[in-house]
């Protein structure tokens, strides 16, 4: 089969592109020109770039295919975006007579940028809140810990409080006992006993006092030792679960990365379409 060339390529090209346009995308389009201007123009629905057959050839890159004998590339980024093949077309004598230009849309790869960056931009704004959340997470912990420490010390001076109290009580209850061996005493010695008599009653008066004095402040410090043990559970059980959202949050931002590591492919794979 012949294959044509020169002048009766272009006008063969010119004949039959209509026909050729419809089976291809929507967004492409292709054009013949003579090197200046267009000499067939068919645009797919999706890629109305607006080039009239007749019009001025735009930039250099048909000029260079011609100049070169080969094929060329270029992009065109306002506007109606697209991307640009340059193809020559030989005569007998190996010169350049026109190009064939096949355009492809570039919508769809800026839309899958502008997803992309979306993407992006999303998951920098949720690693950032995962890590503050994360830090806050830390500080809970560290102060649950604080709490647990103080609430075991505390626990441990009331312990101390409560052998002070069981030594005042049995002082009281050995000095309650002194002052009725003395009352006895004074009974046996009659008139002569008497005063001594009035000193043991308040001896044992005062030991009563002291040991009833003993009895409530033990039971406010038990009062006191239990809401500590309470609170001493409660700092463990919140520092327990802040660990876990730490965790949590870490196994989330480590998440994260990935799928930013995976817009900025998907970035990257657009720019190459």
């Amino acid at each position: 089969m012949e294959v044509l060339k020169g002048q009766e390529a272009l006008q063969a090209l010119v004949g039959v592109l209509p026909h050729i346009v419809k089976s291809l995308p929507e967004d492409m389009a292709l054009y013949v020109t003579d090197g200046e201007k267009y000499l067939q123009a068919v645009e797919g629905s999706d890629l109305p770039i607006g080039i009239t057959v007749g019009s001025k050839v735009w930039g250099k890159a048909t000029e260079r295919c011609m100049v070169e004998k080969r094929k060329t590339t270029f992009n065109v980024r306002d506007g109606m975006p697209f991307k640009g093949v340059n193809i020559p077309i030989l005569d007998e004598n190996n010169n350049s007579v026109g190009t064939i230009i096949c355009a492809t849309g570039r919508k769809k790869q800026q839309d899958v940028n502008q997803v992309a960056e979306q993407l992006a931009d999303t998951l920098d704004q949720m690693a950032g809140a995962m890590n503050e959340i994360a830090s806050g997470a830390a500080r809970l912990a560290e102060v649950g810990q604080a709490l647990t420490e103080k609430a075991q010390l505390s626990d441990k001076k009331i312990a101390e409080t409560e052998v002070i109290i069981n030594s005042i009580k049995s002082i009281s209850n050995q000095t309650n006992l002194l002052g009725l061996n003395a009352a006895i005493e004074s009974a046996r010695a009659g008139e002569y006993g008497r005063g001594f008599g009035v000193v043991a009653q308040e001896i044992r008066k005062l030991a009563d006092e002291s040991k009833h004095s003993t009895e409530q402040v033990k039971v406010i410090i038990e009062a006191i030792s239990s809401a500590v043990k309470t609170m001493s559970l409660s700092a463990e059980e919140s520092g327990a679960i802040s660990q876990q959202q730490a965790a949590a949050i870490q196994e989330n931002t480590a998440t994260i990365d990935e799928l930013r590591n995976v817009g900025l492919k998907l970035k990257d794979f657009a720019a190459k379409l």
